[in-house]
């Protein structure tokens, strides 16, 4: 039996398939030990013989099914014992890391992962394709959402199902179950087979899993709408970069880091539309779009990679601990930038007030405040 348990955020399996494999072998090798005892004619078969072998050949042949999947959730349940020492520390950990320390590739993994929900061997194990990330719940539901599809920048990692192979081994095995079990020269024969045959390739066709490949999709970056200024255009050409970035990194953050990079995320888009509605004060922004914002992204980067490692040491913890710290002055930082954007407009409204405050004063009454703007009074 395999027992899955939710011990913090750690996964435990044990191996499973073992009661399968044994009555398959059974199935497989009973018909086999017999066979040989039962008479056969080379012309021809009583029907009290070709129902015996007719049984026979179908106990192999289901025999070999359930021992293929008994041995199929063996190795799916001795691949999860391997994944679950990955989820010592933590519930989110990077696909092609967990691919890489597996020793497969992605679509090998994404499909046992798939096949080890259908089987029911775990629960709350899910490949998420929309933040790369194995992510491990450890309670029943419904995987991750899919991303949305008007954001081009979540689509990285893209699942496409086709045909698997599974139900031309089945034609295969038919034919060559039929041949080990009846004398197969007769046109009969061969009508015969090639039905059952037929029945095991619809049978099976309709009851397999599609087999998964992985495609990676770059992501892509939107053209900025051109200001005039070709200056900035350059530069909002690489600041698009990194805001996709910025927004690949706000999808994946979880905890307490998440309404940080939410907030930058949010002013960055902010600091954007107002230096396109002001080209003239792109010289000022130039010290962040080349160097605060990338290297904050940078420092983003650096905290998701140190957290999806399996092992956090004493290094990778202080490292955490200090990013974190950070954040919240990096936030500040974009909010003072943002804010200093504003100042002329700030300056220009304080001197309006001052004016129309100047103008009140010496107008003395409302009724030549009303004259003095053309209105009238009982308007």
């Amino acid at each position: 039996m395999t027992q899955m348990t939710n011990r913090g955020s750690s996964l435990v399996a044990k191996k499973k398939g073992g009661a399968e494999m044994c009555v398959g072998a059974v199935l497989v090798l009973l018909p086999l030990v017999l066979l040989p005892y039962q008479p056969m004619s080379v012309l021809s078969l009583s029907i009290r013989d070709y129902l015996t072998r007719l049984l026979f050949m179908l106990a192999f042949v289901a025999g070999f099914y359930i021992l293929s999947k008994g041995l199929r959730k063996r190795s799916l349940s001795q691949k999860l014992m391997q994944l679950a020492g990955l989820f010592d520390t933590g519930r989110r950990i990077p696909l092609e890391m967990a691919a890489e320390l597996l020793k497969c590739n992605l679509n090998i993994l994404v499909g046992d992962v798939r096949a080890m929900q259908r089987l029911k061997l775990v629960v709350g194990l899910y490949a998420d394709l929309y933040r790369k990330e194995l992510v491990y719940t450890g309670q029943e539901g419904n995987p991750p959402p899919p991303p949305p599809t008007d954001d081009v920048h979540a689509i990285t990692l893209k699942e496409v199902h086709k045909k698997p192979a599974t139900p031309l081994y089945a034609f295969g095995l038919v034919w060559a179950a039929y041949a080990l079990f009846f004398p197969f020269y007769r046109p009969l024969d061969l009508a015969i087979t090639l039905i059952l045959a037929l029945i095991a390739f619809f049978h099976i066709s309709w009851t397999a899993p599609a087999r998964v490949v992985i495609i990676k999709v770059p992501a892509a970056v939107p053209t900025p709408v051109e200001t005039g200024n070709q200056q900035l255009d350059e530069m909002l050409r690489g600041v698009h970069t990194h805001l996709a970035t910025l927004k690949a990194l706000e999808r994946s953050v979880d905890g307490k880091m998440k309404t940080s990079v939410s907030d930058l995320l949010q002013t960055t888009e902010r600091i954007i539309e107002q230096v396109k509605k002001t080209p003239g004060k792109s010289s000022e922004m130039r010290q962040f779009f080349n160097y605060t914002l990338p290297t904050t992204i940078n420092l983003l980067n650096n905290y998701q990679e140190l957290r999806a490692q399996p092992v956090q040491g004493q290094n990778i913890s202080a490292a955490l601990t200090k990013i974190e710290g950070m954040t919240c002055t990096i936030v500040d930082a974009f909010h003072r930038q943002l804010d200093a954007l504003f100042a002329d407009q700030s300056l220009n409204i304080a001197v309006e007030i001052e004016v129309m405050n100047q103008m009140f004063k010496q107008s003395g009454s409302m009724k030549d405040i009303y004259a003095d703007f053309g209105g009238n009074k009982n308007g």
